[in-house]
């Protein structure tokens, strides 16, 4: 697949100026040496392929905006992470319609994740989720987590729009397995709306999240693409679209992203409805170029080892009363990440992410929630 027509390409001439450190050890030196070394063969060895979306959808119009740029801009500037073969394909060309936008993402999407080249998408409203979903929209397996004050669903018969798109995705594909929401702030979304959700869902609120932004860790290690809105951010932290009085801080979008990094599973990020700030102090861009720093970190210091491959990790089996067979756990001895194994369709084994907590609940005689979701789900697909 040629992906030139469909990128206006990056202009690197104007960054080393702007760079607060020697150019030299920046990460936009890097990006700017393996972009410009880029070719059908060094494509192959690729890991993280940088992609600006330069407008927003509404009803009837693209916005084109300078808030890919203005991240570029500054990601570039920040010191190098670690090692890693990183490109920037420029920013998407608008296409004649939002059909046509979302189509040539899902194409982009689909083409590079099947040579296993993660995507990490800067900018754009977060519609553009739909067309990164329909990358996926042949896998049984496909599992999102989006991050987000709100639940975009429609609530009545409106048209389609970034605050409701989720519904259209749910619409399109019925079948997929598994969709979190995280950050969501109870007050704004009712229990009742998630029934319009499709799919296993671990969702956890803005309360748990402050409270310990590690129960994102495997939420994040069992999904396929994650979707973040910067309008869940608190209006004090950066003056957000969303002019939310509560909201998630700084802190803890870096470390969300960097959770989101280290996820073996994960092949898109998508941080969506960044604001650029009327120039009052650009902290909203700079905390998006921070959040892509720290993806890109946790990217390099995935684990290596797998599940399924067994040696590195501690093997738990565990009687619980009315399973019939253990529940078997896996530990990893490095990082002390958890796992459970659960029966496959084929009579092999799948591997899902969890947390200590889930091994401890079964070891007090008590079946974990999201063992009997997946079990449940599993179930649906084979019948």
């Amino acid at each position: 697949m040629d992906l030139k027509p469909y990128f206006d390409a990056v202009d690197f001439s104007a960054y080393p100026e702007k760079s607060r450190l020697n150019w030299k050890q920046t990460l936009g030196a890097v990006i700017e040496k393996n972009t410009q070394a880029l070719n059908e063969s060094t494509l192959a060895k690729v890991e993280v392929a940088l992609i600006g979306l330069p407008f927003e959808t509404l009803e009837n119009s693209c916005v084109h905006n300078s808030v890919a740029d203005s991240i570029r801009a500054e990601l570039y500037q920040l010191a190098v992470p670690g090692k890693l073969n990183i490109i920037d394909l420029g920013n998407l060309k608008e296409a004649q319609s939002h059909k046509g936008n979302y189509l040539a993402l899902r194409d982009i999407v689909d083409y590079l994740t099947e040579i296993n080249i993660t995507c990490l998408l800067l900018g754009g409203s977060q519609d553009f989720s739909y067309g990164v979903c329909q990358a996926f929209r042949n896998d049984k397996m496909f599992s999102f987590s989006v991050v987000d004050a709100f639940l975009d669903v429609k609530k009545g018969v409106e048209s389609f729009q970034p605050d409701n798109y989720l519904s259209r995705i749910f619409s399109k594909q019925p079948g997929i397995f598994g969709f979190n929401l995280l950050g969501y702030q109870r007050h704004y979304v009712p229990d009742q709306l998630f029934s319009k959700t499709k799919g296993v869902g671990n969702h956890l609120g803005l309360g748990q999240l402050h409270g310990n932004p590690l129960l994102a860790e495997p939420v994040f290690r069992n999904s396929d693409f994650v979707s973040f809105d910067f309008g869940t951010l608190k209006f004090s932290e950066t003056y957000g679209k969303q002019k939310l009085p509560n909201g998630l801080y700084s802190e803890d979008i870096c470390q969300l992203a960097r959770y989101a990094g280290l996820s073996t599973r994960l092949k898109v990020l998508g941080i969506f409805e960044v604001q650029e700030d009327a120039g009052l102090t650009g902290v909203n861009i700079q905390l998006a170029a921070q959040a892509a720093w720290y993806f890109l970190e946790g990217t390099i210091q995935q684990s290596r080892v797998k599940p399924e491959d067994q040696e590195g990790f501690i093997i738990h089996k565990v009687e619980v009363w009315q399973v019939e067979t253990p529940l078997v756990f896996y530990e990893n001895k490095e990082n002390g990440q958890w796992w459970m194994q659960l029966q496959s369709f084929d009579n092999s084994f799948l591997y899902f992410a969890c947390s200590e907590q889930d091994f401890i609940d079964a070891s007090l005689n008590e079946i974990p929630e999201m063992w009997l979701k997946y079990v449940q789900k599993i179930d649906e697909i084979l019948k």
